[in-house]
């Protein structure tokens, strides 16, 4: 099962890396950036990114629902 300190572990990656959450429902969750995630102890919560790059919709996530983590190719520079 995955734990808070994975999650934080990748947020803290220097230089980041974007990654996407699977999740046992069939669904996967893009991490962009950093400041799309917040990593709570029972959940973590990610926002989606809407077509400007921006954060968006939030869904809550019990670390017993995340079945893998893919790392994605990274972005050059941040949409403003």
């Amino acid at each position: 099962m995955m734990k808070p300190a994975d999650i934080r572990a990748l947020i803290q990656g220097s230089p980041f890396k974007p990654f996407c959450l699977h999740l046992a429902d069939g669904k996967s969750l893009r991490v962009p950036y950093p400041d799309f995630i917040l990593v709570g102890a029972d959940v973590v919560v990610v926002a989606n990114e809407l077509p400007q790059g921006v954060p968006g919709e939030i869904n809550l996530v019990a670390y017993e629902h995340i079945v893998r983590i893919e790392m994605l190719p990274r972005r050059v520079g941040k949409a403003a």
